[in-house]
C-alpha cells in the first residue's frame, strides 16, 4: 500500500515544530490499523529519522506521525492533538 506521513519533530529546548513529508510503500500494508502498527513499531524501535529532513537544531528532540495520507492525498487519520 502506498501512503504518505506527515511527521511532526519537535525541538524542546528551542520551542518549535517541524514538519516534513515522507511517503511509503510497503506491499505488505493493506489498511489504516497495519499502517499504526507499523508506524509505532518504527518509532518504537528507532526506524525512522524525519528529523533528517527538517531544519537541524541542538538539543534533544521528539518524533511523532500526526496525519496519514493515501495516494491521492485523502486524509487516512490526523491526530487530534495536531495543530496545523
Amino acid at each position: 500500500m502506498k501512503f504518505s506521513v506527515k511527521w511532526e519533530i519537535e525541538y524542546y529546548e528551542h520551542d518549535i515544530k517541524l514538519y516534513c513529508v515522507i511517503d511509503e510503500n510497503h506491499d505488505e500494508i493493506n489498511n489504516i490499523d497495519e499502517i499504526h502498527q507499523f508506524l509505532e513499531n518504527g518509532v518504537e524501535e528507532g526506524r525512522f529519522s524525519p528529523e533528517n529532513n527538517v531544519d537541524f537544531y541542538d538539543g534533544d528532540f521528539n518524533i511523532e506521525y500526526v496525519v496519514i495520507y493515501d495516494i491521492d492525498e485523502k486524509v487516512l487519520y490526523e491526530d487530534p492533538d495536531y495543530n496545523k
